[in-house]
């Protein structure tokens, strides 16, 4: 199937609130909301809206092809009904998504040199609901 998004499509960003136990690091910036959106040629950024950031920290966290983030959609709600580590590898994208005592671990990039976003049990579900949203508004119209 083709996934380029259909150029007749208005783009569409979805604001995720998250509580006060979403961190990102290596930076330790609290985060306070994800911002998804869609962007040119089908790509999915994912930026993060931070409670403090005196460094100046760019708020980008990813961009993703919109087969990656379809699939780090299911990944995330895999890892939430199986409570176990789940990832999405390809070309573009290297994630990993752990499951912790107090929520999840996702991590971003190769391990020496990552992006780690601390996420709770209590906003899981609205992340997966945010990016499977965009996702979805971002795909073609499937003929009937």
């Amino acid at each position: 199937m083709d996934t380029a998004a259909l150029p007749n499509r208005q783009p569409l960003d979805v604001q995720v609130a998250m509580d006060e136990r979403a961190f990102l690091f290596p930076d330790g910036k609290a985060v306070t909301h994800l911002l998804l959106s869609s962007e040119g040629q089908g790509r999915v950024c994912i930026d993060a809206v931070f409670g403090f950031n005196e460094t100046r920290l760019a708020p980008r966290i990813l961009t993703l092809t919109l087969d990656d983030a379809r699939e780090l959609g299911r990944k995330l709600v895999e890892a939430v009904y199986h409570a176990r580590t789940h990832y999405v590898i390809s070309d573009t994208a290297r994630i990993t998504i752990n499951v912790v005592t107090n929520g999840y671990f996702v991590q971003i990039g190769e391990v020496s040199n990552s992006t780690d976003l601390f996420l709770s049990t209590g906003v899981i579900w609205r992340v997966c609901n945010g990016l499977l949203r965009l996702v979805d508004s971002m795909s073609p119209v499937v003929a009937h």
